[in-house]
């Protein structure tokens, strides 16, 4: 009897945990986002880029205590992503972003960086006009994964929208031969461009 109990609630636990299975720990088995952030209440500055009041600051949380909205900003180094305010962003390479985010496999080292919908870019050079061609966010590899700033001796892009860097899974080369010479256009193009020294920060009416 006892041999049937102890069967059965091994196979409980085996339900449970491959329910769970694949689901990141810190987002939990119902996909709520569990990750300790706070809330700007004045401007500063993460990673090197001036954030406005507001701002969201995500974090990699160090401790299973360590979830939803924090009093305090915690530690820079354990930073995983940056969301402006609604209705606002911050020109960054000539382009009005409004979310950054830490690639979350940790053998890929750097960030993502989204457009902000609804702003326009004032600003032209052929970096940001192959930017503007992708229409998607940009995925950056980084030497230094503290720097967020736009700082292109820091900097090399991996990514935008269809155009990939070349993996072990690639299989379409035509569309691969396609996307390697967009990203050695984009890539030559930063290099021409200075390191950023001011971020404007942009804001527009709500609907």
């Amino acid at each position: 009897m006892n041999k049937i109990f102890s069967l059965g609630l091994l196979s409980l636990i085996s339900i449970g945990l491959t329910a769970c299975g694949g689901c990141p720990m810190i987002a939990g088995c119902n996909g709520t986002d569990r990750s300790p952030y706070f809330i700007t209440p004045v401007s500063n500055q993460a990673r090197g880029i001036p954030v406005p009041p507001q701002s969201k600051l995500t974090y990699q949380s160090q401790h299973f205590r360590q979830t939803h909205q924090q009093t305090h900003a915690l530690k820079e180094q354990n930073l995983t992503g940056i969301a402006l305010p609604e209705n606002t962003a911050i020109l960054w390479g000539g382009m009005p972003v409004e979310r950054f985010i830490q690639f979350s496999n940790p053998q890929m080292t750097g960030f993502s960086v989204y457009p902000a919908r609804g702003f326009k870019s004032e600003q032209s050079s052929t970096f940001l006009n192959l930017w503007k061609s992708c229409e998607s966010d940009l995925d950056i590899n980084l030497k230094n994964t503290s720097d967020w700033s736009f700082n292109p001796s820091n900097m090399q892009i991996r990514g935008c929208g269809r155009f990939q860097q070349r993996s072990e899974y690639t299989e379409d080369i035509f569309r691969q031969d396609e996307a390697d010479e967009f990203l050695r256009k984009i890539n030559q193009a930063l290099q021409q461009l200075p390191k950023q020294q001011n971020y404007p920060i942009l804001r527009q009416s709500s609907k």
